[in-house]
């Protein structure tokens, strides 16, 4: 390992406040638009799908905290399933 000090340093990268991924921003607008019960994402792979859960995961816990009218993710295979729910039931 080397250590340096006083050196040129690069300029910081500006953080552009986190992109929605397009698996977000289609959950957001089914949940505020339309009547439809539920929704599949279908990926190529299972591992695909098994990492975009993660993501869908962590919104949903935000997003079901903070609306009365939640949803629901769960995979199987590679497809992820996103149904609506109501806190409570």
């Amino acid at each position: 390992m080397e250590i340096k000090y006083n050196v040129q340093a690069p300029p910081k990268k500006s953080f552009n406040g986190g992109t929605k991924s397009e698996e977000i921003k289609a959950i957001e607008d089914f949940l505020t638009s339309g009547n439809a019960k539920n929704m599949c994402f279908q990926y190529n792979t299972p591992k695909e799908a098994k990492s975009k859960l993660s993501t869908i995961s962590s919104h949903r816990r935000k997003y079901n905290a903070a609306h009365p009218k939640g949803y629901d993710a769960y995979r199987v295979d590679a497809c992820i399933y996103i149904m609506r729910v109501e806190k409570g039931k």
